[in-house]
């Protein structure tokens, strides 16, 4: 990501006005302290120039050569593969939640144990083709996603195996309170009502009473669920935990949810570029953990492990 100014700083003259290129963890540091009210990017420069969409967005035509500049075929066809090998028992996790509020953990695990398994290419490329969605398959596929995203996010922070396995599954998991939701709800376009937007943001804690329901669910799981809405300056949802007070995996986790809600295609919106992305999220003052979305942005985003 190019910097072309530093918007807020020029009264300072020890901080950086801008024209830098973001390409390592010291360029994100020097970024982040100085304080900026905003920044303005050139997304026609910088290492992630090629990963940016137009302006109007992508159709799945040009979503697909969008993928192929990035992935080989072969690699594309494994994602593919891995996504409909991990359908059915997404699928059997979503369908009972909504029709039994109830948690089928053995289909859970295997769906996480297939992404893990698979090779670390393999996994960005399902992150990529899983970012095209259709209205029927949204759910699916968002919670799919955001399981390789906390997978391989575990992966580049160095965390152990087993650790990495429950940030899978709590992805998979983490919007399961949506499915006993109106689906028109979840499905409308435009802005929500306040009772709307009220009955919406009762899903972590539905989420939440049907997984410790089950016995074998550990907790990081359930903080997961209940609390990847929260925010670092105490403003999210639902209890307004602050800090360190929300647990380190729900942290990740509301990283992971928001980029990939933000890069997604969706019926009613384009998505937005992997600039715009973090550029909005670094922006999102208080929203995130400081030091694990730096953490993300260089070991994810200018590491090329995401596009």
């Amino acid at each position: 990501m190019f910097v072309e100014e530093l918007e807020g700083t020029a009264l300072d003259p020890a901080k950086p006005h801008g024209r830098f290129l973001i390409k390592s963890s010291l360029d994100l540091d020097r970024m982040m302290a100085s304080h900026a009210i905003s920044v303005v990017i050139d997304t026609q420069k910088g290492i992630d120039t090629d990963t940016a969409f137009p302006p109007e967005g992508l159709n799945p035509a040009a979503f697909q050569a969008h993928l192929h500049s990035f992935f080989s075929g072969e690699q594309i066809a494994l994602a593919q593969r891995a996504i409909e090998e991990t359908r059915p028992y997404v699928r059997n996790v979503l369908v009972q939640a909504q029709l039994h509020h109830a948690f089928q953990f053995d289909s859970a695990c295997l769906a996480v144990e297939k992404v893990m398994s698979d090779a670390m290419s393999t996994t960005s490329a399902l992150i990529g083709v899983a970012k095209l969605k259709d209205k029927d398959e949204g759910t699916f596929l968002h919670s799919l996603a955001v399981s390789a995203l906390m997978i391989t996010f575990g992966r580049n922070l160095g965390l152990n195996e087993e650790k990495i396995r429950l940030l899978g599954l709590g992805g998979l998991v983490h919007d399961l309170g949506k499915m006993v939701l109106p689906v028109e709800l979840l499905r409308k376009p435009g802005k929500l009502t306040a009772d709307e937007l009220a009955l919406v943001r009762t899903h972590p804690q539905r989420g939440y009473e049907m997984l410790k329901k089950e016995p074998y669910v550990s907790n990081a799981v359930l903080e997961i669920c209940l609390s990847h809405h929260e925010k670092f300056d105490g403003s999210g949802y639902p209890h307004g935990l602050a800090g360190n007070d929300i647990p380190l995996v729900a942290r990740i986790a509301a990283i992971c949810d928001v980029y990939e809600a933000l890069t997604t295609v969706r019926p009613y919106k384009r998505a937005w570029t992997q600039a715009e992305a973090i550029d909005t999220m670094i922006h999102s003052t208080g929203h995130f953990d400081p030091d694990l979305l730096k953490a993300f942005v260089s070991r994810m985003v200018i590491s090329g492990t995401i596009h």
